[in-house]
């Protein structure tokens, strides 16, 4: 065959230009290292082609659907301005910015990272710099479950850096390794990990290890009053590092330790969707140093620091990522660290920015150029330099506290030095509340929130309760004329009823078909009989005016779907948000817009549309009307992704058109959830409730 029937070839039209340049894209910035701009842009031509179709290019021209849609593109290509410092002959470093079509990473992270590295790895002279998703495709995956701000959540440290260390050496016994976890969490020791050697051994084996250590944390903290937590290595066959996951979290562990080199990035990112897991997972770099380039040689090869401990564990659920300090025995200089830095905190998407936690052989005594370098929101990880200082653990581990700035160096159950019995049991000084007038504002205010759900959810419990209730008498009702009725005289079998003899109500509860009305007498009203209405969510931070009715799939129906009736008052929208199962939605009241991604598309009575798994989405009502639809949703489902309006905006404002009234939409709730927030004040935010509150396996156990 000619080599231009390969494929479907077509002539260029401007409709397919259009649509190559509208679909989502994905870009990674790629360093190579050529004598000139030719040879640097034939290296960037054949990774063109050797990451996509790995076909010469006489085999897919210019011209045919697959060069348009699936072959990347260079958008750029210029001299690096940073050179090596002793450049080898002909090492002339140039930066060429990639671009690929969304649909070549089939929203799958394994797929993702071999497009954006693949066969090109093994070559030579070329490194990946940076990767910057679209809205679209950073949309499909979750991210971190905690990031930087939850850990200090969990952590009860809401200010300074937190602290880490290691249990070690391989070869110690279960119980030496428990006293370790013990005088560390005793004095104050953020996260006790696993040194990453430690797996199943016979010297410690993983459960025994792991029920002793999680024990000996939690007596400490019953003491102390702190938060601290004990992290487990999951260094385990891939066969068992759910089951070991989830023995650790049975077990009292409050994170994980994984080693995405060995067992995967993807392992990561599946266990931090887990639902039925969340807990903080820490990124640690054994192995990956293999696939770094850089370094004291500059070598073009491999990723970046910032891409390669940054970004992709990230990108992959992790919620902190350990990574060799400057100074320390690993060689990596100041430049790379401050790049993974930037990597675990720069916008992305409605991702939470993610723990740094530089460590890799540094002492005590280097914590202060650390602390002067990274600031206060990493975590600071010393080992050896920690178990060697002196005989007594917990003095160690307080003056470890103590030079990383931190001022909690008793915990709220504990007596320090000159501090008389009163005192102990109440928080740290640096930790107080101040009862000012603006918190005491902010106090009103949320109490006035709470009063008003209460108020709500009292209304809608009672309008509940009613319905129960006359479903109750009309069956009953029901059952004693049916009971009368046989008495006398029962229909004969066969027989046909007069016109108007209504069949008996189906049941509400149970497996069984069922049957309900909306009220006949009411047909402007759109609510059902026997079946209450629900608020949408408790705390209204991310979304307006909307309410639900749980139809079918919350009663005992054996269905693998849910049917919920939603409605939206005008001027009201539900949460922006993102998840891995997809759903419909059918509208059958009113009018509103449906938000997919960086578009808005109008929803009227009738109209169906399809939400894909990782997009992000939100329904608003732009009219003077309620706004009503139904949404069909599987039954086991992930937990939705709350997306903030403003960085959503931005993002999509950086790379499209905005459709009118999107901005003015988005901007409005961005205000809103400001104000919610300030509202809730430092007190904490209204309990948060759910418009999807189900169990995630519960149909299949219940089958089982």
């Amino acid at each position: 065959a000619s080599p231009h029937r390969v494929g479907h070839a077509r002539a260029p039209s401007e409709a397919s230009e259009r649509e190559t340049i509208t679909m989502p894209h994905f870009r990674v910035s790629y360093v190579v290292s050529a004598p000139d701009e030719a040879g640097a842009r034939e290296i960037v031509d054949a990774l063109c082609l050797e990451q996509t179709v790995e076909l010469p290019l006489a085999l897919v021209p210019p011209g045919t659907w697959i060069n348009e849609h699936v072959v990347a593109k260079c958008e750029s290509l210029r001299r690096r301005v940073a050179q090596p410092s002793k450049p080898a002959a002909g090492d002339v470093r140039w930066d060429a910015v990639v671009r690929y079509n969304d649909d070549t990473s089939g929203g799958e992270l394994p797929q993702l990272l071999n497009v954006i590295f693949g066969n090109t790895s093994i070559k030579e002279n070329v490194m990946v710099d940076d990767v910057m998703l679209s809205p679209t495709l950073l949309g499909k995956f979750l991210g971190p479950r905690f990031g930087t701000s939850g850990l200090r959540e969990a952590l009860g440290v809401p200010r300074g850096a937190m602290l880490m260390t290691a249990l070690k050496p391989m070869g110690t016994s279960v119980e030496k390794l428990a006293a370790m976890a013990y005088d560390f969490a005793k004095g104050g020791i953020d996260i006790i990990k696993d040194d990453h050697g430690l797996a199943n051994q016979r010297y410690a084996p993983y459960e025994e290890r792991v029920r002793a250590c999680c024990a000996a944390v939690k007596k400490a903290n019953k003491e102390t009053g702190r938060k601290c937590v004990y992290a487990p290595c999951l260094n385990a066959p891939a066969h068992l590092v759910v089951s070991r996951a989830r023995f650790a979290k049975a077990a009292g562990a409050g994170a994980v330790l994984m080693i995405p080199g060995i067992t995967g990035l993807d392992s990561a990112r599946a266990l931090a969707e887990d639902p039925d897991f969340a807990l903080p997972i820490i990124c640690h770099p054994a192995i990956l140093g293999a696939m770094l380039g850089g370094g004291s040689e500059d070598e073009c090869r491999g990723f970046s620091h910032k891409a390669l401990l940054g970004v992709l564990p990230r990108l992959a659920g992790c919620d902190a990522t350990i990574f060799p300090s400057f100074g320390g025995r690993f060689g990596f200089s100041e430049r790379e660290c401050l790049d993974i830095l930037e990597g675990s905190r720069r916008r992305m998407g409605s991702m939470p920015a993610i723990l740094p936690c530089p460590g890799g052989g540094m002492t005590m005594e280097k914590v202060k150029v650390m602390r002067d370098t990274y600031g206060e929101d990493v975590c600071f990880l010393i080992g050896g330099s920690l178990i060697g200082h002196s005989d007594d653990l917990v003095a160690n581990a307080k003056h470890f506290m103590k030079i990383a700035g931190r001022t909690d160096l008793y915990g709220p159950l504990e007596r320090a030095p000159g501090r008389s019995d009163h005192h102990a049991g109440r928080t740290h000084p640096a930790y107080a509340t101040d009862a000012s007038g603006d918190t005491l504002d902010r106090l009103k205010k949320q109490m006035a929130t709470m009063e008003a759900n209460l108020s709500k959810v009292t209304e809608m419990y009672l309008a509940s309760e009613k319905a129960r209730a006359e479903a109750a008498k009309h069956a009953a009702g029901h059952a004693g004329a049916h009971a009368a009725a046989h008495a006398a005289s029962a229909p004969a079998p066969g027989s046909t009823l007069a016109p108007g003899v209504k069949a008996p109500p189906t049941p509400v509860e149970g497996n069984y078909s069922k049957v309900f009305h909306r009220p006949e007498d009411r047909p402007e009203d759109w609510t059902w009989e026997r079946i209450p209405q629900e608020m949408y969510k408790q705390d209204g931070g991310s979304f307006k005016g909307c309410s639900r009715f749980e139809l079918l799939g919350k009663r005992g129906e054996s269905t693998v779907f849910h049917v919920r009736y939603f409605e939206v008052e005008p001027g009201g929208w539900t949460t922006l948000e993102h998840h891995r199962h997809e759903h419909a939605v059918v509208g059958l009241r009113g009018e509103g817009v449906i938000q997919l991604g960086p578009h808005v598309y109008p929803v009227r009575v009738g109209d169906c549309a399809y939400t894909a798994p990782g997009d992000t989405h939100q329904l608003r009502n732009e009219s003077n009307a309620p706004f009503g639809f139904v949404c069909v949703v599987a039954a086991d489902r992930d937990r939705p992704v709350e997306v903030d309006p403003s960085a959503f905006l931005k993002s999509a404002a950086a790379k499209h058109a905005l459709q009118h009234g999107m901005r003015d939409a988005l901007e409005q709730q961005a205000k809103h959830r400001a104000e919610h927030a300030k509202a809730a004040g430092a007190a904490g935010a209204v309990a948060e409730g759910s418009a999807c509150e189900w169990k995630p396996g519960a149909k299949k156990k219940a089958a089982a």
